[in-house]
């Protein structure tokens, strides 16, 4: 099984609680809107520029140089602007620390990433943090955690500091703070650390694993060469990278066999891994670990608001990567010599393909007050076409598969906690474009078994030694989606009951909609006969119940049969006389 790499990060967190260390650089930072040390050093060389009416562009560098004939240090730039600690606090600020203007627009404030680092701290998967960053926004991402951690920002810090063994959160600022004037920025001061600094770099890279974002590694010279000298690889390194990686650090991804994870952004990453770890922290056993923690993650964004947005990204990617596989080759219909065998192949790769988005949907459906229906519907009409319609009819029709497998789920699980809105945003509000005269119609017009298996053919049923059932599409689905629907309807009368009715909604759905005198036969075509025929079924229970209700009731006011309890009943007359003529025999 292929596992997609953040998933991995994650499990790699969960399974060792704490050995994993974080390496953060200025791209982390500056997502918020910190500059780095170097430009801030510019931008003071500009403004003592200004002091002595002076124009240092298009070199500042330069200019310092030719004026004070030395290079241009963070420390001693300080100094130029105030003699007191609070004077040089105060020339500082601004680049650290928000205006009411910035807070407003969350700059120089804790991003997603920093929130998301300080909920693995208080979760426990991560207690050790390393970071070249003069800003002090993991500290207060990690106070609004409650978290007091143990900080090292200069060769002073290190005696008498507890060791990290003890702490619950070490966090090592390599390059100073910002307060602090002994920051280390140039190329010089970045060259070397300590011997009781490179002492615990040694310590934490031989005993720890990495994660490390927003660090290029290019100017760190001292940093590059702790990681290079450590000899063991206890762990994996993960390397977080957005676009191109340089030759500095391919040398450490070598050296420490890293694996590389592209990232769109720190925010985003982190983001997905904290909610990764999450998933699997509710976990005890899961198999495939993909699909069980994608639901998980599911069930989470449902209940907050405010992971709207989260919750239909995670929908809409999976959902993506389920169409961009349907078209890939290895679905193709055309050139190929047809045999039931390549035929219940092609059903086995489709129905291994939609598991997660099924569960996931399944989820949503079950769950979901109908603020996020949309994302059902949006779903099915993604499914709901053939990217081929050339070669074999058996496996062009085969196509609709994976979207009749996710109708079901979706549909059932939505019938089983009464989200009539999530069943309308799948039975009714779908559409698909007519081959023909490219006409937009209802997506059940295709979606059931008849457009899928012709089961008056041999060849096309879709399991061995069904030939003589009358249902055996229907059967196989009843099979093939009960463990997907298991944790919503563990009972197996419950299921049974949910499934017929499931079946006869969508019938009399198509009924409705279709207005063709025809609908398709379910299950419940030779266990209850029909409604009107068997009297007591839990078909006709369902009816009679929701019936007692009259226009109010949620059914119909979610929009099934124009919201009216009177052609609900002219409907389910018509079709039931149609269903008795048809299935006369099988009984």
């Amino acid at each position: 099984m292929i596992i997609e790499p953040l998933l991995k990060l994650a499990l790699s967190l969960e399974a060792s609680h704490g050995v994993y260390a974080l390496l953060l650089g200025s791209g982390v930072s500056r997502a918020a809107g910190i500059p780095t040390g170097w430009e801030i050093v510019l931008d003071l060389i500009r403004k003592l520029a200004a002091m002595n009416a002076e124009e240092p562009e298009p070199d500042p560098e330069s200019w310092y140089r030719q004026k004070f004939g030395e290079d241009p240090k963070y420390d001693k730039l300080v100094d130029n602007f105030g003699a007191t600690q609070s004077e040089r606090r105060n020339i500082l600020r601004p680049y650290f620390e928000p205006t009411t203007e910035e807070a407003e627009q969350d700059l120089k404030v804790p991003t997603a990433t920093h929130q998301a680092i300080a909920a693995l701290v208080r979760m426990g998967y991560i207690r050790m943090i390393l970071t070249t960053n003069f800003d002090r926004l993991t500290e207060m991402a990690l106070d609004e955690e409650g978290i007091v951690p143990d900080i090292i920002s200069s060769e002073d810090h290190l005696k008498g500091a507890i060791p990290y063994v003890h702490s619950k959160c070490y966090l090592v600022k390599l390059h100073g703070d910002y307060i602090d004037t002994r920051i280390k920025n140039t190329p010089e001061e970045l060259a070397d650390y300590s011997p009781e600094m490179n002492g615990l770099l040694d310590r934490i890279f031989d005993e720890f694993g990495l994660i490390i974002c927003g660090w290029s590694s290019a100017s760190d010279t001292a940093l590059r060469n702790a990681i290079l000298r450590c000899p063991n690889r206890r762990f994996t390194t993960f390397w977080l990278s957005k676009g191109d990686i340089n030759e500095e650090a391919k040398e450490i991804i070598d050296h420490r066999k890293a694996e590389i994870i592209a990232i769109e952004s720190a925010d985003r990453a982190f983001s997905d891994i904290i909610e990764k770890v999450a998933s699997l922290s509710e976990l005890a056993h899961a198999t495939p670990v993909s699909t069980a923690v994608a639901v998980s993650t599911v069930k989470r964004y449902i209940v907050d608001p405010k992971h709207r947005i989260r919750l239909r990204d995670l929908i809409h990617e999976e959902t993506e990567r389920v169409c961009q596989e349907l078209k890939s080759d290895r679905f193709e219909t055309n050139g190929l010599k047809f045999t039931p065998d390549l035929f219940h192949q092609r059903m086995h790769q489709y129905e291994f393909l939609i598991e997660r988005l099924s569960s996931m949907l399944a989820a949503l459906s079950f769950y979901d007050t109908g603020e996020n229906r949309y994302l059902l519907t949006y779903s099915l009409e993604r499914l709901a076409n053939k990217p081929r319609q050339n070669g074999s009819v058996a496996l062009i029709n085969l196509q609709l598969y994976p979207a009749l497998l996710v109708l079901y789920s979706i549909g059932i699980s939505a019938l089983s906690s009464q989200r009539f809105d999530n069943l309308a945003a799948i039975l009714l509000e779908p559409r698909y474009r007519d081959d023909f005269n490219s006409e937009k119609r209802p997506a059940v017009d295709m979606l059931h078994v008849y457009s899928v298996f012709d089961s008056g053919t041999d060849k096309l049923v879709p399991r061995p030694n069904a030939e003589r059932e009358y249902t055996a599409a229907n059967n196989y689905l009843f099979d093939m989606i009960k463990p997907v629907l298991q944790s919503y309807l563990p009972d197996d009368i419950a299921y049974e009951e949910a499934f017929d009715i499931f079946e006869y909604l969508l019938a009399l759905t198509c009924w409705d909609l279709l207005e063709r005198g025809w609908s398709p036969i379910g299950r419940f075509g030779w266990r209850y006969g029909t409604m009107g025929a068997l009297g007591k079924s839990p078909i006709s229970e369902f009816i009679v119940t929701g019936s007692k209700l009259g226009d109010e009731w949620g059914l119909l006011k979610s929009g099934f049969f124009n919201g009216s309890i009177d052609r609900l009943n002219n409907i389910v007359t018509e079709s039931d006389t149609w269903h008795q003529e048809i299935t006369r025999g099988w009984h």
